[in-house]
């Protein structure tokens, strides 16, 4: 079209083939900027959409772990549900034997001691005064040199020791046994 207007240099045609020219070589370039823009946009798009797709798959992947986790979780809240309502049932019991046990313990305690027919109770106290005058008298004999009377204090005074220790051996005895009750 320039060519065509500089061979009608002299008429307003050719002005107004230049000013068409003009037009048309801008319309070109807007058009070849459209066309790279739209280009550039679409690269753009297309990248966005895979971005998409991949944040889609991703979040269909959480969504199965998170069905998973709760699912897990309610396992593990009802197995713990389970080890509490044991674990209260476990206590009710032995709460039920600590009360039996304790009541035999004051029933013990409160019922005399059951003493054999033919025998005679005696407190430890009264036991271990009867053998430190035994062993005194013991001693007293041994000064004055009577041999029988000594040996006899002396005899006596073992036999009390034993008897102190048998019944303390007897009342550990008894502790243990109720304590395993």
């Amino acid at each position: 079209m320039r060519r065509f207007a500089d061979l009608m240099s002299t008429s307003s045609n050719s002005d107004n083939l230049l000013r068409a020219a003009g037009l048309l070589e801008t319309q070109g370039n807007l058009l070849k900027e459209t066309t790279e823009l739209l280009q550039a946009e679409r690269s753009r798009a297309a990248a966005g959409a895979e971005t998409r797709t991949a944040f889609e798959l991703r979040i269909g992947e959480m969504e199965r772990e998170i069905l998973a986790l709760t699912s897990r979780l309610a396992e593990q809240q009802s197995r713990a549900d389970e080890v509490v309502a044991e674990m209260e049932r476990r206590q009710g019991e032995f709460l039920q034997r600590a009360e039996e046990a304790e009541a035999r313990l004051v029933a013990i305690r409160e019922a005399p001691p059951e003493i054999p027919e033919g025998s005679v109770a005696v407190q430890l106290s009264t036991l271990q005064v009867a053998k430190a005058q035994f062993e005194s008298l013991a001693a007293s004999f041994e000064k004055s040199g009577n041999i029988v009377s000594q040996v006899m204090c002396e005899a006596s005074a073992s036999t009390l020791d034993r008897v102190i220790l048998d019944a303390a051996a007897g009342d550990d005895a008894d502790d243990r046994a109720q304590d395993a009750a």
